[in-house]
């Protein structure tokens, strides 16, 4: 038997020591019993009553793809300290034809109406203590808040605790003062974000726009104390927010840092705001798929509206670099929505009506249905790439400008998304078995039955946004949580735009990779090539 091992600590009382207490009593059970225990995972200062664990997920993970037959925990406890969670375990391992083993207690069949009530009363013994601590943890707590006291979380920008009190710290205070003043004063997030260039927040990151909305609203800034206003966490999970019966609410008691008439400003004008804001949804067919090639973030959808002396209003949809937008931490480029949208439909459309979908399905389908589950040898040549491409980009970036440098990152992108598409579709846990009639089929179905968004979604991989103001999109065959194969034939492509072809080591098969290059004047217009 192959078994996996889990270990786990939570408390102030226990330390990394409790974890290789635990595996050596593990390692000694299963040298006891002849069983092999070929993997481990663990979870370091992480409560029992979540099971949102990286190594407990993991482990769960794991044991989908049946890479071991058992998995071997301490106690119950370690497993989890919340009923429903442990339940919820034990279904899934038995749902994969794993069994679990505790080096202290008999676990036996949940089927089994005695063993099911023994455990049932282990688990719920442990989630009692929890309760019990959680109740007497809540009284001492309600009696700090009543003294103004500080009760854990983080202290706001501004403040430091001492003695459980809270003390201004003038350096980040002087930054507090400024933002509600430039803000009072009619400084939008934009402004404000352009006058911190250079200063950080409580914890050493830029400021982004994000934290303004928590700033400008905190009232511990005019000396308000709250504490248990709202139910946000019961036992590490979301409580769903609402107000509570018994919260405790104190003026006066922390040294104020705004005066109320600045506080009473900065409020009218959040509220004028939002009632201002425009609620309509607008669709964004790329969200998620733009990769700013400078720093890594995703690309957000944005619309300015720009009201005209005739009172007409003008909407500019765009993609904007996520850091770039939340704290200006970025350069690279803004792209017109509708240019861009427009430019990768029509080369969806126009690649459908050339491509020999009989030859693609029979490639993809061999593709998707070979391969065993063990994706190390993908997984070390995806981390190589990732650092050859990061690599590429800073010299891009340092100005070397090298047409085989470009070619290279682009075959580097390209084997990149093949290695993802793979490892994703050898680690499904319901393995699927796909005919080239089927995937043959779906692509039919995809163009008789046009849809831009169901069309980006299927076969728009990635798309990186390049240092040099050009964007680079790769279009394939991708069915989501099966991986994917890029195949695309050859595109006409309008004066605006531009393409070039990169050359594929993985098979004899052509592949073109487009490239979006919109030549923008300062006030937004598009100038043809």
């Amino acid at each position: 038997m192959r078994a996996a091992a889990y270990a786990r600590y939570s408390t102030d009382k226990q330390t990394e020591n409790s974890i290789a207490y635990q595996m050596e009593a593990i390692t000694k059970y299963c040298l006891a019993h002849q069983i092999d225990l070929c993997a481990a995972f663990s979870d370091e200062a992480s409560s029992g009553t979540n099971a949102n664990r990286e190594g407990f997920q993991a482990l769960v993970e794991a044991a989908k793809r049946h890479e071991f037959d058992a998995v071997v925990i301490y106690d119950i406890s370690r497993g989890s300290r919340d009923v429903v969670d442990w339940f919820s375990f034990r279904k899934a391992m038995r749902a994969a034809g794993v069994q679990v083993i505790s080096t202290t207690q008999q676990l036996g069949d949940i089927t089994d109406p005695s063993s099911f009530l023994t455990e049932l009363i282990t688990a719920g013994l442990g989630q009692h203590m929890v309760l019990d601590t959680r109740k007497k943890s809540m009284a001492g707590m309600m009696e700090r808040a009543k003294k103004g006291l500080y009760n854990g979380g983080h202290a706001p920008l501004g403040y430091d605790i001492q003695k459980g009190m809270y003390i201004i710290n003038q350096q980040e205070a002087e930054i507090v003062r400024n933002i509600f003043h430039w803000y009072a004063a009619g400084d939008s997030y934009n402004q404000i974000l352009d006058r911190l260039a250079g200063k950080c927040g409580k914890f050493g990151r830029p400021f982004g726009k994000n934290s303004f909305n928590s700033i400008l609203s905190n009232e511990r800034y005019i000396g308000v104390y709250k504490w248990n206003e709202r139910n946000i966490r019961v036992m590490r999970k979301w409580a769903g927010g609402k107000k509570t019966e018994n919260p405790v609410i104190l003026k006066g008691i922390i040294p104020p840092i705004i005066d109320q008439d600045t506080w009473e400003k900065v409020q009218k004008r959040m509220k004028n705001n939002k009632r201002a804001t425009n609620k309509a949804k607008r669709e964004y067919l790329l969200t998620g798929l733009i990769e700013c090639a400078k720093c890594g973030a995703t690309y957000v959808g944005h619309c300015s509206v720009n009201r005209r002396k005739d009172g007409s209003v003008r909407e500019n949809r765009y993609y904007e670099c996520g850091s770039k937008y939340r704290s200006h931490t970025c350069d690279n480029r803004n792209f017109n929505a509708d240019e861009l949208e427009l430019f990768v439909v029509s080369q969806i459309r126009d690649a459908l009506n050339t491509w020999d979908f009989r030859d693609i399905a029979e490639e993809y389908a061999k593709q998707l249905n070979s391969g065993a589950p063990d994706c190390t040898a993908e997984k070390r040549e995806l981390a190589d790439i990732e650092r050859q491409i990061a690599n590429g980009v800073k010299a891009v970036l340092s100005g070397l400008s090298v047409p085989e440098l470009s070619a290279e990152i682009d075959r580097l992108r390209q084997r990149k998304l093949d290695l993802e598409s793979a490892i994703a579709a050898k680690q499904q846990s319901n393995s699927h078995i796909y005919t080239p009639e089927e995937i043959h089929q779906a692509l039919l179905c995809l163009l008789q039955d046009f849809e831009p968004r169901n069309a980006v979604r299927t076969l728009v991989q990635k798309i990186y946004a390049n240092a040099d103001g050009s964007c680079t999109v790769h279009i394939g065959v991708h069915i989501p949580g099966a991986g994917g194969r890029t195949r695309t034939g050859t595109v006409s492509l309008p004066v605006d735009f531009e393409s070039t072809t990169s050359a594929n080591s993985i098979t004899p098969a052509e592949r073109k990779i487009l490239y979006y290059k919109s030549s923008k004047k300062s006030r937004g217009k598009s100038k043809k090539k």
